[in-house]
């Protein structure tokens, strides 16, 4: 049955099917491997729920500050610190909450190192919480088990990406003192099915499986980290993808071969943001503050986020910094990224074959493209 909402401006959040008060919106992967609500006509009642709750069709508009404050920050825990993908901020407010017998909800690899949203109330499944993981984490029935959570009066974070955060206010339809939102500066969401690719010929080149994959890996400091990803294999042994070897974030940091549709046209960047506090790295920070070991940044969007923000002041080091920072050095934090016009194909090709195979036959087309639009900029400029 049709949805309420044009395909390529879905981001997949799960809102629609986690309010549906009988089941009838299923969230089913396409041929891209994007998940999109399905509605069984046979159940649906057609009480309006789905569409009154995306958050496309209409923005929640949470009590965020006029002019968020902004931080350069890192955690006094060397180990944390190194371990995380950035300074440490998302583990150093988890651990808070989490000390104080709350929830805390964020992505995390299952089994199959697939990533999935996943709640938790003791500080060794929040482990299971941290780093980057670069492809969109499946919601599933999160937000209800989010909104049982708030209920028990416990504190509550919940950690994901800007449409995620907006999906699950939608879902609320308000504000709870007890709940603190977390979202990242983000470029855009991968497709599962590229990244299954990928995994997949690692093992067989391995001849082992997966058991666990770190993105953004610090072996070669934080500044190269983003090209930098540690794969482990149940057999023992682990691979460093540095550079070139990485293809994977190289079809994702350039080409942009495998980013969601929806992510071309973000709903939710600029100010004000969804989220009460935003995390991202602080690129193009001052050389005083970045000794490549992780720098974040904080943006304090709430009253709600300064006040546990300053609850976990004395684990940090901080220094506040012009809002104008942000825009030099994460282009993404107002702008969406460009989705590669050969995406679609390059993701059902994948179907019949190898990642490598059609990574080389994409990217060299977008090299080629690149490199005739450089072309053209130059002989504007000459003229």
């Amino acid at each position: 049955m049709e949805i309420w909402l044009e395909k390529n401006k879905c981001t997949g959040c799960g809102a629609c099917s986690n309010i549906c008060p009988k089941g009838a919106i299923k969230m089913v992967e396409d041929d891209c491997g994007f998940k999109y609500p399905i509605i069984d006509k046979e159940l649906c009642v057609d009480c309006g729920l789905c569409k009154s709750t995306c958050p496309i069709v209409s923005k929640y508009e949470p009590n965020r500050l006029n002019k968020p404050i902004v931080y350069a920050t890192w955690s006094n825990d060397a180990e944390n610190r190194y371990i995380s993908t950035s300074g440490g901020m998302f583990f150093e407010l988890a651990k808070y909450i989490i000390e104080h017998n709350g929830f805390v909800v964020g992505a995390r690899y299952n089994k199959d190192n697939m990533v999935e949203h996943y709640l938790v109330n003791n500080l060794i499944e929040l482990e299971s919480l941290r780093q980057s993981k670069y492809l969109q984490s499946d919601t599933k029935n999160i937000f209800k088990e989010t909104l049982n959570a708030i209920k028990t009066k416990k504190l509550v974070l919940f950690a994901g990406s800007p449409c995620q955060i907006a999906g699950l206010l939608k879902f609320l339809k308000k504000e709870y003192d007890n709940l603190i939102t977390v979202e990242f500066i983000c470029r855009g969401v991968n497709s599962p099915k590229a990244y299954r690719s990928w995994l997949s010929e690692i093992e067989s080149l391995e001849n082992s499986k997966v058991s666990k994959v770190w993105f953004k890996y610090k072996m070669n400091g934080w500044k190269a980290s983003p090209r930098c990803t540690r794969v482990d294999f149940i057999n023992g042994n682990y691979k460093v993808y540095d550079g070139n070897s990485n293809k994977y974030m190289n079809g994702y940091l350039g080409p942009n071969l495998y980013i969601r549709p929806s992510c071309g046209n973000c709903y939710f960047k600029d100010l004000p943001r969804q989220a009460d506090i935003t995390l991202a790295d602080f690129w193009g920070i001052t050389k005083d503050l970045d000794d490549d070991k992780g720098t974040s940044l904080v943006l304090i969007n709430s009253l709600n986020g300064q006040k546990y923000f300053n609850c976990i002041e004395k684990n940090i080091h901080f220094e506040e910094r012009n809002l104008k920072e942000i825009y030099d050095g994460n282009t993404c934090f107002k702008e969406s990224v460009k989705i590669n016009k050969k995406s679609e194909k390059f993701l059902k090709s994948l179907s019949d074959n190898n990642f490598t195979k059609m990574l080389n036959k994409y990217s060299k087309l977008y090299s080629i493209k690149a490199k005739l639009s450089s072309l053209k900029n130059k002989i504007k400029k000459n003229n």
